[in-house]
């Protein structure tokens, strides 16, 4: 893997959560693409729009994403929070409502 900003080899860090990469500003946990903060915070702003549809149990994990994929235009194999980027993952939370009316 290396940085999308300087294309250097960014620095590994075992954690007690787990393996973190820093390079430049940016980083991810495991082996994910580097992000910055504000794609960190866009992400997790989707996570907790979206999961509970499939956590609560309104459908399955899976049916939940192909949804999601759906309404984004990307493939099932795409739709991963963790390869978002900040304006993709700021879309989540708006087609996690659809997703929610129509379940009603």
């Amino acid at each position: 893997m290396t940085c999308p900003k300087c294309q250097g080899v960014p620095k590994r860090t075992e954690t007690r959560y787990g393996l973190r990469l820093d390079c430049c500003g940016l980083w991810a946990w495991g082996e994910h693409p580097l992000a910055d903060a504000a794609t960190h915070d866009a992400r997790k702003k989707a996570h907790a729009a979206f999961d509970p549809i499939w956590r609560d149990g309104h459908m399955s994990r899976g049916k939940a994403y192909k949804m999601l994929a759906e309404e984004m235009g990307l493939s099932r194999d795409d739709c991963h929070m963790k390869l978002m980027t900040a304006e993709q993952a700021s879309l989540v939370p708006d087609i996690a409502t659809k997703i929610k009316e129509k379940l009603k």
